[in-house]
């Protein structure tokens, strides 16, 4: 089993200076996570490849929560599982990734998607997952899969400036909130040291 404890993670802030944040949980622009209940009739997972879809049912839905503008995180590759994603203005994307093989002597088996909730997926990058494969299998989705064991992975891509994306990650085939982060009021995950949905919905807090 793979160890989701040992991410070392360092946040580059620019001008924060004489600030002081609280330990609040990462804002919210939809409400909290109710259970997942399909509609009579509605499509199983994977029948809308854009609407990613809970992985049981009672799951919560996604979280919305807000990114910090122009802001990058740091975490040494074979250290620890993770997921990290960055928003700069104007509507791109990064999403990279990190295995803990340094700990655990095993590689990880990523699969991560971004799916826009408006207009399409734009100018994918891909130089950063050598040895792995990116599809679009529509246009406002992206499926990015690796074997990742020291290295940083990654894509980069575009969406409409404001858009509000939703990242999907598995490693090994298993979904959990704990190995994804972002950057929120200056703080990894906004301070939060709850449970995060995955898949989660995220939107830049400036477009």
């Amino acid at each position: 089993m793979k160890s989701f404890v040992s991410i070392l993670v360092g946040v580059s802030l620019v001008a924060l200076g004489g600030c002081v944040y609280d330990n609040e949980p990462p804002r919210r622009l939809a409400p909290d996570p109710q259970p997942y209940s399909p509609a009579p009739g509605s499509e199983s997972a994977g029948g809308d490849p854009g609407a990613p879809a809970p992985s049981s049912p009672g799951s919560p839905s996604p979280m919305l929560v807000e990114v910090d503008a122009d802001q990058t995180m740091n975490a040494v590759g074979g250290e620890g599982v993770g997921v990290f994603i960055e928003y700069v203005r104007g509507g791109h994307w990064h999403v990279w990734w990190t295995c803990d093989t340094a700990q655990t002597r095993q590689s990880c088996d990523f699969a991560v998607s971004a799916t826009a909730a408006s207009g399409n997926v734009s100018n994918v990058d891909a130089a950063e997952l050598a040895g792995g494969q990116v599809a679009s299998p529509t246009p406002s989705r992206i499926e990015a899969t690796s074997t990742t064991t020291t290295e940083v992975h990654g894509v980069r891509f575009d969406t409409n400036p404001g858009a509000v994306i939703t990242v999907d990650a598995a490693v090994g085939g298993l979904k959990d909130g704990a190995f994804l982060f972002f950057v929120q009021d200056g703080k990894v995950n906004g301070g939060f040291t709850g449970k995060l949905t995955n898949p989660l919905q995220l939107q830049g807090n400036a477009p």
